[in-house]
């Protein structure tokens, strides 16, 4: 009986996973280094975020005080975000047979360090990051973005 609960209950896990997965659309990019308390917010469940995982649009990763994450982009764009950050991919979009795509990317709070990827070497006018108080265009390949929350 306890074997068939727990083959119940993983069996449901994974529904749920899939679900969520599906619902996300095509990924975006890739968890490529995780360290501390890093966490993903996907419609409404929040998981821990482990090396490997996939990102979609729409998900919200954030990290803990000691946790910092690295994401590839499937344009090869790296994202960086450091302790204490919240970052939400927006859009993306990308062809890899014509190089061509848009990205949009919110650092709600913390710090980002970016690397742009083919969007921005190939159309930087289709990259943008945003904060709560400015939208930035991307002129140059590599560069950081820092969002204080309220009272910081």
């Amino acid at each position: 009986m306890m074997m068939k609960n727990l083959a119940l209950t993983l069996g449901l896990c994974l529904a749920v996973a899939v679900g969520i997965a599906a619902e996300a659309g095509a990924p975006a990019g890739k968890v490529k280094r995780a360290e501390g308390g890093v966490t993903i917010d996907r419609a409404g469940h929040v998981l821990s975020l482990p090396v490997g995982a996939t990102v979609y649009v729409g998900d919200r990763i954030s990290t803990g005080a000691d946790g910092s994450v690295g994401i590839t982009l499937s344009d090869d764009t790296l994202l960086t975000a450091g302790p204490r950050s919240t970052l939400l991919i927006n859009d993306f979009r990308f062809n890899p047979a014509t190089q061509e795509g848009n990205m949009l990317t919110t650092l709600v709070k913390g710090t980002l360090s970016v690397v742009t990827g083919l969007i921005g070497k190939q159309a930087p006018q289709n990259v943008r990051f945003q904060t709560p108080t400015v939208v930035l265009g991307v002129r140059g390949t590599e560069f950081i973005v820092e969002a204080r929350g309220e009272g910081e």
